[in-house]
């Protein structure tokens, strides 16, 4: 069976090998999808910065359109000369503003602050329209306008984020001079966002606008982890412009699982903790079962899965493992029950443990032991019946000698059963079968008159003796054990009395016969008593009858060397 198993290991090392690697082919794959993902994300944000800057550059031409108008210009010197600013001035103002903003439309600014040169407020519109006079100068964007220079910032004012572009407001006519300057701002809100958004060519990104841990502007309903992202940005210490290289947050809601890069914001807004983030929902892991659900059709066409090289192998290996099983298990099977069935019918009396290898040799030798464990208890069975009734010289009972000469037609005791005896225990060629109703005892034979006996020779019966016993027959002797029949000198004891329906008549006879026999020899007869001379008698006949399979078993008594012996000998066939 080596073979097989070594075949069968091969292909479990084998299953092995082939579910390990469709375990872990999605992995790489998932890296791949999550590298791609921070690209996109890095790409995102990079061009979301971008945006920003083209936004503020957008703007110029808004502001523009402020500094250049006459009235506003007119008005702005005529400000910048008062020691202080009214209300009749910042009214006038604050209506050129307006008008100018309401004619932009869809660029219109959502707030526009108007200064003199000297820095000071002179109308506000939309935003605090009602405070004016105050000096803004000192913030950089203002300083730059009012320096002549266009410039923009994001500022943060009232929890709201802007993108605020300055230009000065320029007196054109001789002598030329700056007036003042016109301050523009965009509120960052959720449609700007989207509008970012919508530039991207990164389709699922989503971004959004955050002062701190407070959520300013998303351009989806999206819920982010702000602890998180306020966490990531205090942790940015180079450059801006590598921000969005940083490695991404991975974050999860309720709903779904996101990754976020952020990025600081410029100007006055990243003094405040003003940032930016773009956000992706990931993707479901891949893994065994996601590959599963991915396969479609054209992944198992024949064109494209190589079905014929996979069936081949298949075939391979099954008749591989067929041909191993037959060699190692079905021939030497088919082969050992052969044998059992020619020891069943008794063609030979062990198995041949050499034709057979491997486990079926050790069934083959286990049941030869047992028959020879079988053999040794047939021969012990035989020695313990000499124990107990004494050696049997010249094929006694000892021996079982089972071509002893016929039978007399008249046994002692009167004649067979018409029944048969009671099958073995134990047969060595044919199984138990139910054992038939028990046989009566044979009827008892008359007591005859024995004559007073002449002393006899020590190795000879005396004749008054054996003219009594006609029908023992000349059946070797065996001796009785004196430790079971008794050896005490007290004399002659007379059996004990029994209920009648305990006494076999036969079996008293034999007894009578042998208590006779040993008194006629001179031996003591103290402690031989029928119920233990009956009890062997009995063990001693089923023991024959079940180890030789004969009918039924005659005991004889007679005289060997001198002292009173019993013979067993089996009977085959009635005559």
């Amino acid at each position: 069976m080596y073979l097989s198993k070594i075949w069968l290991f091969l292909l479990t090392l084998l299953a092995t090998a082939a579910l390990a690697v469709a375990l872990l082919m999605p992995r790489p794959a998932e890296r791949h999808n999550v590298a791609a993902d921070q690209q996109r994300l890095a790409t995102a944000c990079g061009f979301v910065n971008i945006l920003l800057t083209d936004q503020a550059r957008q703007q110029v031409g808004v502001a523009a359109v402020f500094a250049t108008d006459a009235d506003l210009v007119s008005a702005l010197n005529a400000a910048s000369n008062l020691e202080k600013i009214d209300d009749a001035t910042n009214v006038a103002v604050q209506k050129i503003g307006r008008s100018m903003a309401d004619s932009l439309k869809e660029h219109a600014p959502d707030f526009v602050m108007v200064l003199d040169k000297h820095g000071r407020v002179v109308a506000r519109v939309t935003v605090d329209e009602k405070e004016f006079g105050d000096v803004a100068a000192g913030r950089p964007v203002i300083d730059d306008a009012l320096a002549g220079y266009n410039s923009d910032d994001i500022w943060v004012m009232n929890k709201t984020m802007y993108l605020v572009r300055g230009a000065p407001v320029v007196r054109r006519d001789l002598p030329v001079d700056y007036v003042g300057a016109v301050i523009l701002g965009h509120a960052v809100n959720a449609k700007l966002a989207g509008r970012l958004v919508g530039s991207l060519a990164t389709p699922g990104v989503e971004t959004g606008f955050f002062l701190g841990k407070d959520t300013l502007a998303m351009s989806s309903a999206t819920a982010v982890d702000t602890d998180l992202l306020s966490k990531a940005v205090d942790g940015l210490t180079g450059p801006r412009s590598d921000d969005c290289k940083a490695k991404p947050l991975k974050f999860k809601t309720t709903s779904a699982a996101y990754t976020a890069v952020v990025a600081r914001l410029p100007g006055e807004a990243e003094l405040k903790h003003g940032y930016y983030a773009v956000v992706l929902e990931q993707p479901n892991a891949i893994g065994f079962m996601g590959t599963l659900k991915a396969i479609d059709k054209s992944d198992l066409a024949p064109s494209g899965f190589p079905w014929s090289l996979l069936g081949t192998a298949f075939a391979f290996a099954l008749a591989l493992g067929v041909g191993l099983m037959v060699m190692e298990s079905d021939r030497p099977l088919k082969r050992l029950a052969v044998d059992a069935v020619k020891l069943g019918k008794g063609e030979t009396e062990r198995l041949a443990e050499n034709s057979h290898g491997g486990k079926y040799g050790s069934i083959a030798r286990s049941v030869n032991i047992h028959i020879d464990k079988i053999t040794r208890d047939a021969k012990s069975a035989k020695q313990d019946l000499d124990g107990l009734l004494g050696p049997a010289p010249e094929g006694g009972l000892g021996t079982i000698d089972l071509l002893a000469a016929a039978m007399p037609a008249i046994r002692p005791g009167g004649a067979g059963p018409a029944t048969p005896p009671p099958p073995s225990e134990f047969r060595f060629s044919e199984p138990a079968k139910e054992a038939p109703a028990v046989r009566p005892p044979p009827p008892a034979v008359p007591a005859r008159a024995t004559p007073a006996p002449k002393p006899a020779a020590p190795t000879a019966a005396p004749a008054a003796f054996a003219a009594t016993m006609p029908a023992l027959g000349n059946s070797p002797p065996m001796k009785l054990d004196d430790d079971i029949l008794g050896d005490n000198d007290a004399g002659i004891e007379a059996p004990p009395a029994a209920e009648p329906n305990a006494i076999d008549p036969y079996f008293k006879q034999i007894f009578d016969q042998f208590i006779a026999l040993k008194k006629t020899c001179g031996e003591p007869i103290a402690g031989v008593t029928y119920g233990k001379f009956a009890d062997k008698l009995q063990k001693n006949r089923a023991d024959l009858i079940a180890k030789t399979g004969c009918r039924d078993v005659r005991f004889t008594v007679y005289v060997k060397d001198g002292k009173a012996s019993l013979k067993a000998s089996p009977i085959r066939d009635e005559v």
